[in-house]
């Protein structure tokens, strides 16, 4: 077996090994003599002392014990451990000279064992390709047949649109439960310093700003992004914007929120009008922007359409037809469903395996983790397939699922890595791993065995 690549520390511990299995043996072989040899000579002192007319004695010197009348066995360090092994094994220790033949096979067939469930046809099975393929085909089909496009009067030369029956029922649910009076109360009563519309009186202008465009430019107004922003923005009274060509303007547009205040005090209150804001403006007519879609306004190239937009600018105007957070609600319902149903399917075919435990093998944690994964990548990639399709026939930009966008490249992300990583590398670590549990088993085995000894403590 190669012994390439080791550490000190293993160099040390076969040192150990060795010396400590040479010297069982040996006290072992020693033992056994030493044991006949006792035998006799007890037998021998006892009759003598009979022929005295005396009796042998019935007790013995006792061992040192603790207060506490426990035995106590000294211990010795690791460092005075290895220092008697390499005085006994000089030269260098290899595990052929640790493990019998058999054990090395043992260990070699355990050692390719580990790692085969990484290939993609090792970790799914039929049942696993059939679940991710439907999965994403139904969610690809209510993205065509209820999520459609939204609705708009026109968008880049094509003709208007009353939207999809799933974003008409999620803008009808919000407002109903924020309506009108209620959204002019908010806006009242959340007022935040992301929130300019145009550029009169501001410091800077900002190209492109306008009433129907300045949520989509002011990265306070993003669903995510503003939690980060937003609630700065607020603390510091500034206002972050990024203008049509891609460009971050921070400026100052009022006082800091609650200066002097405790700084608990400030950030409560920044989040609790952050939050207030977004929701008088989510069922307004503009809406918010769709979660990160601001952030295509650095994707300055391109040439869509008979305008030659740039991807930035298509986005922009995506924002201004309708294509909003409502609408991104909407079209992310059949995103969840694929998670839902291979979710489900797992779960069903995991219950399956349960009741047919002496069949098959159930699979562990890890492998199913990275089957799941693989599954989602799958289903998500369908869907995404028929949503291409979909822009593709329509040739509308409108019909893109930015939710199916991101949840594809979250699902990409982890499989590109593991790609660019190697196999071989996740690989190692799990027969790292492997090695380090097994290390774990060993320590626990000893500690519950210790904790059940009364009769004995080690002394360090």
């Amino acid at each position: 077996m190669s012994d390439s690549g080791e550490s000190q520390t293993i160099k040390d511990a076969k040192h150990v090994s060795r010396a400590q299995r040479d010297s069982t043996e040996d006290l072992s072989f020693r033992t056994d003599n030493l044991n006949a040899e006792l035998d006799k000579r007890i037998s021998e002192t006892v009759n003598n002392i009979r022929k005295m007319g005396q009796l042998p004695p019935r007790t013995f010197p006792e061992p040192k014990r603790s207060p506490s009348g426990s035995l106590i066995i000294p211990a010795r360090s690791w460092k005075e451990l290895v220092e008697d092994a390499k005085s006994i094994t000089p030269e260098n220790v290899s595990f052929d000279d640790l493990l019998s033949e058999p054990d090395i096979q043992a260990v070699l067939q355990r050692h390719d064992s580990i790692g085969k469930e990484l290939g993609w046809f090792e970790s799914l099975d039929r049942f696993d390709l059939t679940l991710a393929v439907s999965a994403g085909a139904i969610a690809g089909l209510m993205d065509v047949l209820l999520v459609k496009i939204p609705a708009h009067p026109g968008f880049l030369g094509s003709k208007g649109s009353e939207g999809g029956w799933l974003p008409n029922k999620v803008d009808e649910l919000v407002k109903t439960l924020l309506p009108e009076n209620q959204v002019r109360v908010l806006e009242k009563a959340h007022k935040a310093s992301y929130d300019p519309a145009t550029n009169n009186g501001l410091l800077r202008r900002i190209a492109g700003l306008g009433p129907r465009t300045h949520r989509y430019q002011s990265l306070g107004h993003d669903p995510i992004l503003g939690f980060f922003f937003g609630v700065r923005d607020i603390l510091t009274g500034q206002f972050t914007a990024i203008d049509k060509y891609g460009k971050v303007i921070v400026q100052q547009v009022g006082e800091p929120l609650l200066e002097g205040e405790g700084f608990l005090i400030r950030i409560l209150e920044a989040l609790k009008t952050h939050v207030g804001h977004l929701l008088s403006d989510v069922a307004t007519p503009a809406g918010l922007p769709a979660p990160l879609m601001p952030l295509l306004s650095f994707l300055q190239f391109g040439k869509i359409g008979n305008h030659d937009y740039t991807i930035a600018e298509v986005a922009r105007q995506m924002y201004r037809s309708g294509y909003d957070f409502k609408f991104s609600a909407a079209s992310g319902i059949p995103v969840l469903m694929t998670n839902v149903i291979v979710w489900l399917g797992n779960f069903i075919k995991e219950k399956s395996n349960e009741r047919s435990r002496d069949v098959i093998t159930p699979e562990n944690g890890s492998h199913r983790k990275l089957t799941t994964r693989r599954q989602l990548l799958i289903a998500h990639s369908v869907g995404m397939l028929i949503n291409a399709g979909k822009v593709s026939v329509t040739k509308n930009p409108l019909a893109v699922s930015w939710v199916q966008t991101l949840t594809f490249l979250r699902y990409v992300a982890p499989e590109m890595h593991f790609l660019l990583k190697g196999k071989e590398g996740v690989r190692v670590e799990m027969v790292e791993n492997e090695i380090l549990s097994g290390f774990q088993t060993l320590n626990k085995d000893i500690d519950a065995f210790l904790e059940t000894q009364t009769d004995f403590m080690i002394q360090l």
